[in-house]
């Protein structure tokens, strides 16, 4: 049996007890449910904002009793999808003899519902001409079922919400039940494309406008990740030593990268033994050939003037307009300033004071290496 287990975890949402610090934003979170509020939470993709939630949830039960309900929105393109995400997500998170009521009343409806394997989903795909949408109104509806099967106040967390604008007036349908959700349910609206959730929340046409309080993941700091890794590199018989140092900067507070990076760091150094700067070159060289083929991909998606504009922001060392490099890259100032927006709404770049940055800093670092833009 395997006993020596690389603690890092890189690849998927970490368990809430495994999260790094985050105690404020969790508090922030629990206490906007608490009372009754609603939030549109944004962080770029692999800042731990699934994480996040999920411990989120665990508390508000735990500590408020509250009914926690996570739904993954990731990629719907029609009514269908959503339905069989929301019935499902109420299929894991319901317990108990509130599960049994509620699955009571949903088979009730006659419109195929069901918390167990015979519910919406399997009506689809035996028949895909089933209508969904009035499956999709009761599973909107229920955290009135919910109150009226005991109080319980429900935490409703929609993970890549953004993604709603994809099936046409799907916003709209949602405002028109959790308007009326104000005494039973608190909402919290999770996304990780800034452009599309400025979209939805901030678009005076939209029906969501100025519904739900902003809030945004910022990076971890580095007191933090220094702490975590040290410490599991403590609890499996290792030391970090002079590697903590550049693997800190190297990963620039993001949550992911700090992961992958402490990750690779360890696999490099045996058993009782300390970390050198050789193991964490290597170590480093190991987390950007992984990522290769991602970034690859990342850059043919830009288009030649996005391409050049992150290249300036490095270049310039957060500014984007030095004339010297403007000049070199083949860039003017009118580019770059039409680049910029659609560069931020993707989460590829944010600003940080009068500084414009790349989110990702494995990235930036494979963009500084030589990814030239084609002519």
């Amino acid at each position: 049996m395997l006993t020596d287990i690389n603690p890092f975890v890189y690849s998927h949402p970490l368990p809430p007890e495994e999260i790094i610090d985050r105690d404020d934003e969790t508090r922030a979170l629990l206490g906007n449910a608490v009372g009754g509020h609603y939030v549109r939470l944004y962080a770029p993709r692999k800042y731990g904002k699934t994480s996040l939630l999920q411990r989120v949830l665990r508390d508000a039960e735990r500590e408020e009793g509250m009914i926690p309900v996570l739904v993954d929105l990731y990629r719907v393109v029609s009514v269908a999808d959503v339905t069989v995400r929301l019935e499902r997500a109420y299929a894991r998170h319901l317990k108990g003899a509130v599960r049994s009521r509620v699955d009571q009343f949903l088979q009730r409806t006659g419109i195929g519902l069901s918390l167990g394997v015979t519910g919406i989903s399997a009506r689809i795909q035996l028949d895909p001409k089933v209508d969904p949408l009035p499956a999709l109104h009761a599973l909107l509806d229920l955290p009135l079922r919910l109150e009226q099967s005991g109080g319980f106040r429900a935490l409703i967390a929609f993970d890549e919400f953004q993604d709603v604008v994809k099936v046409r007036d799907l916003d709209g349908l949602i405002r028109s039940h959790i308007q009326y959700h104000g005494e039973v349910a608190s909402y919290v609206f999770a996304g990780s494309e800034p452009g599309l959730m400025e979209q939805l929340f901030e678009d005076r046409d939209r029906p969501l406008y100025g519904s739900a309080v902003p809030m945004r993941l910022g990076r971890l700091a580095p007191h933090d990740v220094g702490a975590y890794v040290a410490e599991r590199f403590e609890q499996t018989g290792r030391d970090v030593g002079e590697a903590l140092g550049p693997l800190l900067q190297a990963a620039a507070g993001h949550p992911q990268r700090a992961m992958l990076l402490a990750h690779r760091l360890w696999a490099v150094v045996p058993h009782g033994e300390t970390a050198t700067l050789e193991h964490w070159h290597r170590a480093y060289e190991d987390a950007l050939a992984e990522l290769e083929a991602e970034f690859d991909a990342e850059w043919r998606h830009l288009d030649t003037s996005e391409q050049k504009t992150l290249r300036s922001v490095i270049e310039g060392d957060g500014s984007p307009y030095r004339g010297d490099v403007l000049h070199r890259l083949g860039l003017t100032k009118d580019m770059v300033r039409k680049a910029l927006p659609r560069l931020a709404a993707s989460a590829l770049t944010e600003r940080n004071g009068d500084r414009h940055e790349i989110v990702d800093p494995l990235f930036a670092a494979w963009i500084r290496r030589g990814a030239d833009p084609p002519d």
